[in-house]
């Protein structure tokens, strides 16, 4: 199937280039010239071979997601039924301790997904060889005390060895894509377990990673 094939691209990008991020378990790597990875087929890798990508690799994958044949689309749970929202929840900053309360419109986000997303933050930057932070700050009345009255909003920070930085809003559904694509996928799986093929999220994925298409 063709998110088989594409979890086997991220495993032949990974087995034959070096890596410099350090990381836990990280084992560096030759450099191999890049006709050389693209030209490999899946017969030449393995999946214990999987390690983290450098930002010319994810464009290599990038590249392919854009013009593979993507997966077919699968429905997950059809029939639900919806929680009430927490009137309200304490917000606890990772960074400085303190706790800021918000009503219902951000409680459901507090309570049932923020840890998801720092789980997937943590996963999305341990795939690659430059660093990617999850900011929360807007969340925390004492680390933004001007913030204002708008809803707060997640950032994601992706800085590259050259020192460069780009910043940009992320929402839950751009961390499961950027996720499942930096596991070698070439689909995501929604909210209620849909899963959704990744090729129309190219462009979105790029623009997170602040990678102009080659």
């Amino acid at each position: 199937m063709w998110y088989v094939a594409g979890a086997c691209v991220v495993v032949l990008l990974s087995a034959v280039a070096g890596l410099s991020k350090v990381k836990p378990e990280t084992v560096e790597k030759s450099i191999t010239p890049l006709d050389a990875i693209t030209a490999a087929t899946m017969l030449d890798i393995s999946p214990e071979a999987l390690m983290t990508l450098s930002a010319t690799q994810v464009n290599i994958l990038l590249t392919r997601l854009e013009n593979e044949e993507p997966p077919e689309q699968m429905m997950g749970a059809m029939c639900y039924e919806m929680m009430a929202a927490p009137e309200v929840s304490e917000y606890i900053c990772p960074v400085c301790g303190d706790k800021t309360i918000y009503n219902y419109s951000q409680s459901a986000f507090i309570e049932w997904e923020l840890e998801g997303c720092r789980r997937m933050a943590e996963s999305i930057n341990a795939n690659t060889d430059f660093e990617i932070v999850l900011d929360e700050a807007l969340f925390c009345d004492f680390c933004s005390p001007d913030a204002g009255e708008d809803e707060p909003e997640m950032l994601l920070r992706v800085t590259y060895e050259d020192g460069k930085e780009v910043v940009n809003r992320i929402y839950v559904t751009d961390l499961r894509k950027l996720d499942s694509f930096l596991q070698g996928n070439l689909y995501y799986f929604d909210s209620v377990d849909s899963q959704i093929p990744l090729m129309d999220s190219a462009v979105r994925i790029r623009e997170l990673l602040g990678l102009e298409e080659e």
